[in-house]
């Protein structure tokens, strides 16, 4: 069964591309991600980026990552035959929600594979002006950016968990119940 709650870090491999043409890929970086999969019945899901890493493959997760940027999205669908869930990015959090780092308004998917690693491939694309507030950074949404504006871009994620220190994972026991494991 799919675990419907957790907290796991995430290698991942990011390319960034023109808002207009996604598929042409301007740069690639590879960032440790925290994903967060939450609510009544999952319905919630923030992937927050957090900061850069080694070339390295197969290493664990830093002890010390946390959110810098989140984007948000909700449950859409799912299939338990394909161990995958789909959830759409937002451009507005929904009332009440609170995020760790600060809001990334975006648009597009994400598909959630969930089989011997949590593995997620995510396409967004988002345009948006940065501030600040009460010493916090502000990201708002701007529906129909200029052309070649620096703050709107596409992303194409590739991510797989990896071990980590803060992880979490709330799985269904036999009876249906959920229970937690921490790494």
């Amino acid at each position: 069964m799919l675990a419907r709650s957790f907290v796991v870090a995430m290698a991942a491999d990011i390319a960034r591309s023109d808002y207009a043409r996604p598929m042409l890929i301007r740069s690639r970086s590879r960032e440790w991600l925290i994903a967060c999969r939450w609510g009544p019945t999952g319905e919630y899901l923030s992937i927050a980026t957090a900061g850069t890493m080694p070339d390295a493959r197969g290493v664990a997760a830093p002890d010390a990552i946390s959110p810098i940027h989140s984007l948000f999205g909700v449950l859409v669908g799912e299939s338990e035959a394909d161990a995958s869930s789909t959830f759409l990015l937002v451009r507005q959090l929904p009332f009440r929600i609170e995020l760790a780092g600060s809001f990334f308004p975006a648009d597009g998917y994400v598909l959630l594979q969930q089989r011997d690693t949590i593995n997620l491939v995510c396409k967004t694309r988002y345009s948006h002006s940065c501030g600040w507030l009460d010493g916090k950074e502000i990201r708002k949404d701007i529906p129909d950016p200029a052309p070649s504006s620096v703050e709107a871009m596409a992303w194409h994620i590739e991510a797989t968990q990896r071990d980590w220190i803060g992880e979490f994972i709330s799985e269904p026991d036999l009876c249906g119940q959920r229970v937690g494991r921490i790494n």
